[in-house]
């Protein structure tokens, strides 16, 4: 049974939030599909079942303006990880066609600001537009604590399911920000996707499109494939890098991708600590190597013809969900 949502009088919900309350309330192995009519849905929403699909039809967003500066009410801030517009925390989900936007802007009043946390295992976004600043879309999982501050939480959105893997995959999907806008720690193939840098506030000189944590025991991280990597006019060239290690085991493949003027010739940052250069995997392949910079960090790999067949059946062979 589909639950609609939308302002028209035949629609079961009027917001995806009391519908995705009504989902939660059903058997959960029982597959459930909501579908969007076309509109712009001002909420934040969280969802933890699995076997869900969300489906949109004609123009649909989600749009919220969270942000890491927010006070908290108790004399400090919310942080970045309560700031997503959506948050996904189940298995076996499908989204297609939906914009998920963080609309709170940028720079130093605002800081990160997610427009997805994807906290989630076998889930397939197609077609969809994730838009935001710096942090739009987070990969789940968080890695085991954060780099400042001490302990082991990093706040926000509440955790009640971690997976033993997180697999995910994007096709035909846009990806909007500005600083480290593709970060975490999942396996994560972007087959046909475009990435898209966009001009940075006041003074900060570089933007950065990935920010891996993969986990030091996983085979893989991100996986671009024949994606394009794009800039709004006034991103000036070569100031962008393709990544910077979030943990030190970040990996992050392009594949056959094309890329602008605007991708710094280096490719790849170490985030200012040397030590990086001997743990992160950075490769490109392919098309995307076909017209390399001199200038290419040489603690990455680079292969304008790579005979591998990168595509997410090679990536993850044993596994029938990338089938």
């Amino acid at each position: 049974m589909v639950l609609w949502v939308g302002r028209e009088p035949y629609c079961d919900y009027a917001t995806l939030r009391e519908a995705v309350e009504e989902a939660e309330r059903r058997a959960p192995d029982v597959p459930e599909t909501i579908c969007l009519l076309p509109g712009i849905y001002r909420e934040q929403v969280t969802i933890y079942r699995s076997h869900l699909s969300i489906i949109g039809i004609g123009q649909v967003e989600i749009a919220m303006d969270r942000h890491a500066r927010e006070p908290d009410g108790k004399g400090g801030e919310i942080g970045t990880f309560a700031t997503p517009t959506l948050f996904l925390g189940g298995s076996d989900l499908r989204i297609a066609n939906i914009t998920v936007s963080n609309t709170s802007g940028q720079g130093a009043e605002i800081g990160q600001a997610i427009a997805l946390t994807a906290h989630c295992d076998r889930t397939v976004f197609r077609g969809c537009t994730f838009r935001g600043y710096q942090d739009t879309l987070f990969t789940g999982p968080l890695p085991p604590s954060p780099k400042k501050g001490g302990g082991t939480s990093f706040g926000g959105v509440e955790i009640r399911q971690t997976h033993d893997r997180y697999r995910q995959l994007y096709m035909n999907c846009r990806i909007e920000g500005t600083v480290d806008y593709i970060f975490g720690g999942a396996s994560a193939c972007f087959e046909h996707c475009e990435l898209r840098s966009r001009l940075r506030a006041g003074d900060e000189p570089f933007g950065y499109v990935t920010a891996a944590s993969t986990p030091r025991d996983q085979a893989w991280g991100y996986v671009f494939f024949e994606c394009l990597l794009t800039a709004e006019p006034a991103v000036p060239a070569g100031s962008v890098y393709l990544g910077r290690p979030w943990r030190e085991y970040a990996r992050t493949v392009f594949a056959g991708c094309r890329m602008g003027d605007h991708i710094h010739p280096s490719g790849w940052h170490d985030w200012n600590q040397p030590a990086n250069r001997q743990t992160a995997d950075y490769r490109e392949y392919e098309a995307a190597a076909a017209a390399l910079p001199a200038a290419r960090a040489d603690w990455a790999v680079s292969r304008p013809n790579g005979a591998e067949a990168w595509n997410k059946k090679s990536l993850f062979p044993d596994d029938p969900f990338w089938a």
